[in-house]
């Protein structure tokens, strides 16, 4: 497989105040070794240092700006109006890519044509970047992600073909903690998603994220949620029965059995 090969893959940083994370999100990204990379930080006008952290990589970078914007979902849509790529996916200043990610998205996107997303596993990792949980991803389907889990996968590691995001439009900009999940919902409808089973990010757990400050505004919005898709989240017996026919399905594929032996266990 020849690099020229390779699908182009566009990644957007979003970024807001958080200069102790963002240069190993940079790093995680830029050290890939992917032929084909577009990289773009959006930065929301921090003041934390962030822009020294930008400016020390701009040479690597393929577009970068601090200014105000309108949150997290408006930060990421104005990158991805400036990428080229013909996948696209985002990852938050906080987060990284594990190693060799990218490669083994494009190829998969490569020898699978009918794509037009793909998930896998995400680790969980504290400020030092300790490894202290897994989310392994499973296959799951509209139906399951609208009634039973919005986030049978993590959002880094996520990707998805150019012409997925034309359909299904851009991220929600009305929704600052559930347009990830507005977003799986809405592909999953349109388009093709695919469960790779390979460790492909890495989600930082700290005192400071939106999920750990804002728990109630999270299910606000997944409220709306309900609303607009007709649904509401499953619980008693129908739902502890999905979660424990989502552990088979964890336990029955060898790859899932590689993640659990052969990577860094958590402490």
């Amino acid at each position: 497989m020849s690099p020229e090969s390779l699908p182009w893959i566009s990644i957007v940083t979003p970024s807001f105040q958080q200069a102790r994370f963002l240069e190993r999100t940079i790093q995680s990204v830029i050290d890939q070794g992917y032929p084909r990379l577009e990289y773009l930080v959006l930065d929301g006008g921090s003041t934390d240092g962030s822009l020294d952290v930008i400016r020390k990589y701009e040479d690597r970078l393929d577009f970068w700006s601090s200014e105000a914007d309108r949150g997290q979902a408006h930060a990421i849509n104005k990158g991805f109006r400036q990428a080229k790529g013909e996948l696209l996916g985002w990852l938050n200043s906080d987060d990284t890519l594990a190693p060799g990610a990218l490669l083994e998205i494009g190829r998969l996107f490569l020898s699978h044509p009918h794509v037009d997303l793909v998930y896998g596993h995400t680790f969980l990792i504290n400020e030092a970047d300790r490894v202290v949980g897994r989310r392994l991803a499973v296959p799951t389907n509209l139906r399951e992600l609208i009634q039973y889990n919005r986030n049978m996968w993590s959002q880094p590691g996520t990707f998805w073909r150019r012409r997925l995001y034309e359909l299904t439009g851009p991220l929600d900009e009305s929704l600052h903690y559930a347009f990830d999940c507005d977003f799986w919902i809405r592909a999953a409808s349109t388009g093709t998603i695919c469960c790779l089973p390979h460790h492909l990010a890495n989600l930082r757990i700290h005192a400071g994220t939106k999920s750990a400050t804002k728990r109630s505004l999270f299910l606000e919005e997944h409220q709306q949620l309900d609303q607009r898709y007709g649904s509401e989240f499953r619980t008693g017996v129908r739902h502890s029965w999905f979660r424990l026919r989502r552990r088979i399905r964890v336990l029955r594929r060898p790859a899932n059995w590689i993640a659990l032996t052969r990577l860094p266990r958590a402490s």
